[in-house]
């Protein structure tokens, strides 16, 4: 009955205030959510491309930074520019741009690991076959390289934005009255009713994030990153396991083999 009785608030839940006031709630979790994910997507690019560099000098900053912001928690993220991005700039910042920035320097971090590891994860010799037919690298990396790349990048960038728009669930700490917050406000209103206001913001939380992670299974499939034994959910790939339970004639022969033997060239050709 507590629950049923929460379900009464559902517009504080979804829009906070809105219209008699600012927008808050489930709905500001979600635009923050992808604000921060759109803002720092050309950063994170940027970043991941560069971290590839040889040149120590562009490289090393972006190590750096990426490391930085990965191995600090977000509540600290946001309580520093909460708190001293004002002096940097020498005015006042609203709290929900605030989120924003601060969302946005941990995303880029994480969204340029990602970009990183799909570029390492297009073979050498595409580059080299689009280059030998007279592109420049610039050419090569736009028209062949990152679109194979973003291909590959998009799940793990659907599943990022997931876990992103949990995060913005810390954002409560500084005051925006998102989920977290509409849930909190009810809660202390409402002392005896603390257990139901609670499990009406996991339901609101798991709804999206169901949703979301539904939408990108149904994108991957879309786009054909998967196929369609692997995308049923108890597909399995025994051959990738250390130990398989059914060998091949080849493993058979050469069970302490676990890849292929590179090829011999003749010296004298």
């Amino acid at each position: 009955m507590g629950l049923l009785e929460q379900f009464s608030h559902w517009n504080f839940y979804l829009l906070g205030t809105y219209p008699k006031g600012e927008i808050g709630g489930l709905a500001l979790n979600i635009i923050l959510a992808a604000l921060a994910l759109s803002l720092s997507f050309i950063f994170g690019v940027m970043l991941g491309y560069s971290r590839l560099s040889c040149r120590m000098y562009i490289k090393y900053p972006c190590v750096a930074y990426i490391e930085i912001i990965r191995a600090t928690p977000l509540i600290l993220l946001i309580f520093w520019f909460y708190f001293f991005l004002p002096y940097l700039v020498g005015g006042n910042i609203s709290i929900f741009w605030s989120a924003v920035i601060s969302l946005c320097v941990y995303a880029a971090a994480y969204q340029a690991e990602i970009v990183r590891a799909g570029i390492l994860a297009i073979p050498r010799g595409q580059l080299e076959a689009a280059l030998s037919t007279g592109m420049s690298r610039l050419q090569a990396m736009k028209s062949v390289i990152l679109p194979q790349a973003f291909k590959i990048m998009i799940p793990s960038f659907m599943s990022f934005f997931v876990s992103l728009f949990k995060d913005t669930s810390v954002t409560y700490i500084i005051g925006v009255i998102e989920l977290t917050q509409t849930g909190i406000i009810i809660s202390q209103r409402q002392p005896d009713k603390m257990l139901s206001a609670y499990l009406s913001m996991a339901i609101g939380y798991f709804v999206i994030c169901y949703t979301l992670s539904h939408v990108a299974r149904r994108l991957e499939k879309k786009i054909g990153i998967y196929d369609l034994e692997s995308y049923r959910p108890d597909a399995c790939r025994d051959e990738y396991m250390l130990l398989p339970t059914h060998k091949t004639g080849d493993e058979e022969e050469h069970p302490s083999r676990i890849c292929s033997p590179k090829p011999e060239f003749r010296k004298d050709l």
